[in-house]
C-alpha cells in the first residue's frame, strides 16, 4: 500500500474506462487515505473527518463512512495531492520514492501535461541519492523562511475551511491597516476579537506585534529612498546623507512646523527587492522543480511554446554557456507602464510600477500574477519620462550583483545548496515606454527604432504631422509583387531597396551611442537635464532620436541580447482596435477618415473616388457604416452577444447607441471582438474587399 501513499495519480484516475465503474487503483487508493486521516491526532479526538470530495471540498467535517461514500461517489477534489486538511504537511508530501512530485494544494502533478517533454520521461520522480542531499545553509534557518511556511499551512483552527492559516489572517489584517491606515492599538483590539470569537483552541496572532514578526519572517523587505522632487537623484548610497539635491540645490525635506516632528522627504520611492523572492522559488515545493522546466522541456522543431525556444533566448545560453550549464539560473522579464490610481477623481496624477517577472517557469505558471513580482514603485506624481533610469538604479545594482556574484539558494526539490544567478533578458513595454527604457525617442520622423535614420517616413502638409505610410515595403522578399505595384501604394512608386540592417548591441552602443556628442547617461546629468535635448545632444532630431544613454547598458551582458526591447502586443492591439472601429463608424473628432487626411491624399494615392469635391464635401468611403448598419451592428454588439462569466467585460456599459460609437473597452475586450466578432460581424455590413482586410480571411 506504500505505492499508493506515495504516488498519488490514482486520485485521477476514479472511473476505470473499461468497465465505467470506480477503478480498483482509485478504491485501493481510498483505503490509503482514510487509513492515514484516521491515524491524526484530530480524528481520535471527534472521530470525524474534513471530507475531500469534489461536493464537500474539505469544508464538511464527516464520519468515516460518509467520507468513503463520497469519495467513491464523486471522487476528491481536484489537486489535492498533499492531504494538507489531513495533518499532511508539503515536505513530507515531497518524499515520494516511485511517483511524481506533488507541488501543494492549488497546485498540480508535475507529470501532468507537460510530462510527455521531458526527456527521459522522469521529470516527476524525486528520488535522491543520500550523497547528495543536503540541508540549507544556516542563514537559511536565520530567515525563518521555512516556519513562514508551515505558518502557511496549519489551519488556523481545528476544522476551519482550508487556506484559512495564521499567515493568512496576518496577511489579510495586514492589508486592512494600510488600505484604512489603522492604528496600532486599533490592530491589537482587531487581533484579540479574533482570537477570542474563533474556535478555541486557535492559533490566531494575538498582537500586531505578532503580525509584522510573522510577515517579517518571509524575508520580504521593502527600502525607501527619498528623491529629489525634479527627479535628479537618489539620496542613496554616497548620497544618503546629503540635505539638498547635488544638481539643482533643492532641499531634500519639506520645512518642519516649528521645529517639530519627523523631517518628510518631499518625494520618495519604494524598492522591493527581488533577490529573496527567486530564492523562495526555490524553497517551495510548488515551484522548486519547475524552474528547470525551461531547461528539461523539449518541443517540435519549428514550434516555439516558451521563450525559451526563440532565437534570442537560444543566442544568449551560446554566448553565455556557463549561465545556461546551471539550469536553475533566473531568466527574468521586465515591463513598465504608468497608471492614474485617483483616475475617477479626473486628477492628473501618474504612478509607475516595475515589474519583474523569471521566465523560468512552464508557459501555464510563468504569466500568472503570484509571479510578477513588483520591484520598483515610482509614486508620482508626475510622469517620469526620461528619468526613469534614476529609478531603475537599485534595480540595476541587484541585477548586476546576482550576474557577477549571485547568491546561495537553496532547491528544495534536490535538497541542494546551489549558487543562483540571474539575468534580464528583455523589456515589454508599450511604444512610449519603449522610449523611456530604451533612450531612443518615439516622436517626430525618427520614431522607429528598427529603421533608425534610414527611415522612409515624410510630412503630411495638410495633416501637420509624420506619417509612415507605404514605407516598410522594403522589407517584403525581393521578388514579391507588391515591391512593383505602382497603383494600390503611393502611386508610381516601385520600391527596391534592401530593409535597414539589422544592428548588434555592440554596434549600436559603441558605433552610435558611445559616439554622440552631448549624449550621457541621465543619472549623470540629473534626472531630466533641466534642458530640452535638441539643444545639448548634437545631430538629435535630425541624424538620430537618441536622448540618453540607458541605464541598462551598464549590465555587463546587455550589448550581447539578440534582444533588448519588445512592445507589448495588448497595446498595439487596443490602439489599432480604437483607430479601426472610429473609422468604420465616422466617429466625429476620433475618426482617421477626416478632411485633412482628404486634402492630403491626391498628393499620395490613386484614390480618386475620394477625394474632396470642388464644393468641400467628402464623398463617402466604402469601409464607412450607413447609419442604419452602425445602429444593427451596435444593437447587436450589445444585446445579441453573450459571453460565459470572465470572458470579457459587459460590452452593454461601453456602447453609446445615440452617439454610434463605442468607448471605455479594456485591452482584452478589444482582442475578443477583433478576434472572435469582427471576421463574421462586417460580413453582410460591408463590402467583400473591405471585410477581407479587416478579417483577413
Amino acid at each position: 500500500m506504500s505505492y499508493y501513499f506515495q504516488n498519488r495519480e490514482w486520485m485521477d484516475r476514479h472511473i476505470d474506462p473499461v468497465d465505467n465503474n470506480v477503478s480498483r487503483e482509485f478504491s485501493e487508493g481510498v483505503e490509503v487515505f482514510i487509513a492515514f486521516a484516521s491515524s491524526q491526532n484530530s480524528f481520535m479526538e471527534r472521530k470525524t473527518m474534513l471530507c475531500p470530495c469534489v461536493s464537500c471540498g474539505n469544508r464538511k467535517q464527516r464520519d468515516v463512512r460518509t467520507v468513503s461514500r463520497h469519495l467513491y461517489r464523486v471522487g476528491f477534489k481536484s489537486n489535492y495531492y498533499v492531504w494538507s486538511s489531513h495533518g499532511e504537511t508539503y515536505y513530507d508530501a515531497g518524499e515520494s520514492s516511485t511517483g511524481g512530485q506533488f507541488m501543494g494544494d492549488e497546485a498540480r502533478y508535475v507529470g501532468g501535461p507537460y510530462e510527455e517533454n521531458i526527456p527521459g520521461g522522469d521529470f516527476g520522480s524525486t528520488e535522491i541519492p543520500e550523497n547528495l542531499m543536503e540541508e540549507p545553509n544556516e542563514e537559511q534557518y536565520e530567515e525563518g523562511v521555512f516556519e513562514a511556511f508551515e505558518a502557511a499551512n496549519q489551519p488556523l483552527y481545528d476544522g476551519c475551511v482550508e487556506g484559512i492559516s495564521q499567515l493568512y489572517l496576518a496577511s489579510r489584517l495586514m492589508k486592512v491597516k494600510t488600505d484604512h491606515n489603522l492604528a496600532e492599538s486599533c490592530m491589537d483590539e482587531l487581533s484579540q476579537t479574533f482570537r477570542d470569537v474563533l474556535p478555541q483552541p486557535n492559533i490566531a496572532p494575538e498582537s500586531y506585534y505578532e503580525m509584522k514578526k510573522l510577515t517579517k519572517s518571509l524575508g520580504l523587505p521593502v527600502v525607501k529612498i527619498d528623491i529629489c522632487e525634479d527627479n535628479c537623484m537618489l539620496f542613496w548610497k554616497e548620497d544618503r546623507e546629503l540635505m539638498a539635491c547635488r544638481f539643482c540645490g533643492k532641499d531634500r525635506y519639506h520645512q518642519k512646523n516649528h521645529g517639530k516632528g519627523k523631517r518628510r522627504p518631499k518625494q520618495r520611492m519604494f524598492y522591493l527587492p527581488i533577490t529573496e523572492r527567486l530564492k523562495r522559488l526555490y524553497q517551495q515545493e510548488a515551484t522548486a522543480s519547475q524552474m528547470r522546466w525551461h531547461a528539461e522541456h523539449e518541443s517540435p522543431e519549428g514550434e516555439m511554446h516558451h521563450p525559451s525556444d526563440a532565437a534570442a533566448w537560444k543566442h544568449f545560453n551560446k554566448v553565455y554557456p556557463d549561465f545556461a550549464a546551471e539550469s536553475r539560473n533566473v531568466y527574468l522579464g521586465l515591463a513598465t507602464d504608468g497608471f492614474n490610481p485617483v483616475g475617477m477623481s479626473g486628477e492628473s496624477h501618474s504612478v509607475w510600477p516595475v515589474i519583474v517577472t523569471p521566465y523560468n517557469l512552464p508557459p501555464g505558471m510563468c504569466m500568472k500574477r503570484e509571479y510578477f513580482f513588483l520591484s520598483v514603485l515610482v509614486p508620482g506624481p508626475r510622469h517620469p519620462k526620461k528619468s526613469i533610469d534614476i529609478y531603475l538604479q537599485p534595480l540595476i545594482e541587484e541585477l548586476k550583483s546576482l550576474w557577477s556574484d549571485g547568491v546561495e539558494a537553496y532547491d528544495v526539490s534536490k535538497k541542494q545548496n546551489f549558487t543562483m544567478r540571474a539575468a534580464l533578458m528583455w523589456t515589454i513595454n508599450d511604444f512610449p515606454a519603449y522610449g523611456m527604457m530604451s533612450g531612443w525617442m518615439t516622436h517626430g520622423r525618427l520614431a522607429c527604432p528598427y529603421c533608425l535614420d534610414d527611415t522612409k517616413s515624410f510630412w503630411l502638409q495638410h495633416g501637420r504631422k509624420h506619417s509612415w505610410f507605404d514605407c516598410h515595403r522594403m522589407f517584403l522578399p525581393r521578388e514579391h509583387p507588391y515591391r512593383r505595384n505602382v497603383q494600390a501604394f503611393r502611386k508610381g512608386q516601385t520600391v527596391t531597396d534592401d530593409p535597414p540592417p539589422w544592428l548588434t548591441g555592440e554596434e549600436i552602443l559603441r558605433e552610435r551611442i558611445n559616439n554622440i556628442e552631448g549624449l550621457k547617461e541621465t543619472v549623470d546629468c540629473g534626472g531630466n537635464g533641466h534642458e530640452k535635448p535638441a539643444s545639448t545632444i548634437n545631430g538629435y532630431g535630425k541624424d538620430h532620436n537618441w536622448v540618453k544613454k540607458s541605464i541598462f547598458w551598464e549590465l555587463p551582458y546587455w550589448e550581447n541580447l539578440l534582444l533588448r526591447h519588445n512592445l507589448d502586443f495588448m497595446h498595439v492591439e487596443k490602439n489599432f482596435f480604437d483607430n479601426l472601429i472610429n473609422t468604420v463608424l465616422n466617429v466625429p473628432g476620433k475618426t482617421k477618415d477626416n478632411a485633412k487626411s482628404r486634402m492630403d491624399l491626391p498628393d499620395l494615392c490613386r484614390r480618386s473616388e475620394l477625394h474632396m469635391k470642388d464644393d468641400g464635401t467628402m464623398p463617402v468611403p466604402i469601409f464607412r457604416l450607413s447609419k442604419e448598419d452602425k445602429k444593427e451592428f451596435l444593437r447587436w454588439l450589445k444585446n445579441d452577444i453573450k459571453f460565459p462569466d470572465g470572458y470579457a467585460s459587459k460590452f452593454s456599459r461601453c456602447i453609446d447607441e445615440t452617439n454610434s460609437k463605442i468607448s471605455g473597452l479594456k485591452s482584452h475586450d478589444c482582442h475578443v471582438i477583433m478576434q472572435r466578432l469582427l471576421p463574421f460581424a462586417f460580413k453582410e455590413l460591408l463590402p467583400k474587399s473591405v471585410h477581407i482586410a479587416i478579417s483577413g480571411t
